[in-house]
């Protein structure tokens, strides 16, 4: 069955903003704008990194480092040039083994020989896994790390086969790891002061392997009105499946706190994303949260997820794909949106994209246009900081959310209370340590 329905597409690609003190330094692309601006957060001069790394690989990830400082053909002038800032290793600790057993004891030793105030990132050598086992190096060691608050980036035997392409994206994590900002939209998103990119379904397990009843914790990434993601927060309680709304005050009321001690204002339009559909009770329990800790406002609750069978082909394209930046209306507040597909950005193509379902309910009354709300969406997908690549299919609220649900999934319930501890938290939520 072929069907033709009405839709729009968003003229330009956002620009991106290179400089806090200076409006002009902005680019469409990450890379350039990195390249002949440097970051949009120039307040870092040293990253302070530690190594974990097995003893046979450690003349390996030390010249990566001096690369990553000295620079590449792809990343000249290094992090200097595109970061303002270098790296200056700090501590080393070897593994004897890729056993996880054996990451397990380098983290640990590694945590009791160092304060997280003293250490910006920590670079480890793992081994390369599947990330839907939770028993490997990946998981065990970044869950000890996260919960004495180090933040870590991991790396593979994969990293070093591409390295030409690898460093700019893995400087850039190691940069926001960090607590810094690469980048920002250079442009404010319209009737909008504070995104919040939710999820409350993560499964967390009393022990760390084969875990005992499955229980579920809820956390927020908050983003502002450029989409530079500001901080994490999580829920202390854990709670059982279909009682998610139980933890909404906790999460919205740390959420808007904390944003008002940041901005100096209180959100007064607001943008919750969510992969799925919110449920009634999800709405009316926000609703009543933020009736009780704003007053008024304006909420829209957005639903973005790519779980349906609907496809879109342009039949003007050599490949039929639908372009980036087009979108399709199936009634005045719901649309399929293109991130991917055709485009002139980069000389990229993806092929046939799969779209984005995009709903909106909004309270008390409409406050922003389902065409601001597909551009917002579109925006986001370029403001994910752990890679530099133009084409990230989802926005960042919703991969940040991901990758999140991904490391809490695998941890054990004592290792995530650890991580949102008042010491632990007040060091990791400033700094996106999931990615």
């Amino acid at each position: 069955m072929v069907a033709f329905l009405a839709g729009n597409k968003i003229e330009n690609e956002p620009n991106l903003l290179f400089d806090k003190a200076d409006s002009s330094a902005f680019d469409s692309l990450a890379y350039w704008g990195l390249r002949r601006f440097g970051p949009y957060d120039k307040s870092i001069s040293k990253i302070r990194l530690a190594i974990i790394c097995p003893e046979e690989k450690i003349s390996q990830v030390k010249n990566l480092i001096e690369e990553l400082n000295k620079g590449t053909p792809i990343l000249p002038g290094g992090m200097p040039q595109f970061f303002r800032c270098s790296i200056d290793v700090v501590d080393e600790v070897l593994v004897k083994s890729l056993d996880t057993v054996d990451y397990e004891k380098a983290g640990i030793s590694f945590v009791k020989k160092n304060d997280p105030r003293d250490v910006d990132v920590v670079l480890a050598y793992i081994p390369k896994t599947s990330r839907y086992f939770s028993n490997t190096p990946y998981y065990r060691l970044k869950a000890i790390l996260a919960s004495q608050g180090f933040s870590s980036q991991m790396i593979t035997e994969w990293t070093f086969e591409n390295l030409r392409w690898s460093y700019l994206n893995l400087a850039s994590a190691i940069f926001s790891k960090a607590g810094c900002i690469p980048w920002v939209l250079e442009s404010e998103m319209r009737n909008i002061d504070m995104i919040l990119g939710i999820s409350i379904s993560n499964v967390v397990s009393y022990r760390n392997r084969a875990g005992l009843r499955p229980r579920y914790v809820g956390y927020v990434n908050v983003f502002d009105n450029h989409g530079g993601w500001m901080f994490i927060e999580g829920t202390a309680t854990l709670y059982e499946k279909g009682q998610s709304a139980d933890q909404l005050k906790e999460l919205l009321s740390k959420a808007i706190e904390r944003f008002k001690a940041k901005k100096k204002f209180l959100p007064k339009s607001i943008a919750l994303h969510y992969y799925k559909k919110f449920g009634n009770e999800e709405i009316e329990t926000t609703r009543k949260i933020l009736d009780e800790l704003i007053g008024e406002y304006s909420v829209a609750f957005i639903s973005i997820d790519d779980s349906h069978p609907l496809r879109l082909y342009d039949l003007k394209v050599d490949d039929g794909s639908f372009p980036r930046g087009y979108y399709a209306y199936l009634n005045q507040n719901e649309i399929l949106l293109s991130t991917t597909g055709f485009t002139t950005l980069a000389a990229k193509r993806m092929g046939t994209p799969k779209l984005l379902h995009v709903r909106a309910k909004q309270y008390p009354s409409e406050f922003i246009t389902i065409d601001e709300i597909a551009l917002q969406v579109f925006s986001l997908t370029k403001i994910d900081w752990a890679t530099v690549t133009p084409l990230v299919r989802e926005p960042v609220t919703l991969q940040f959310s991901k990758e999140v649900s991904y490391l809490t999934a695998a941890i054990s319930e004592q290792e995530w209370q650890s991580i949102i501890r008042p010491e632990v938290n007040v060091i990791l939520n400033a700094k996106p340590w999931f990615i």
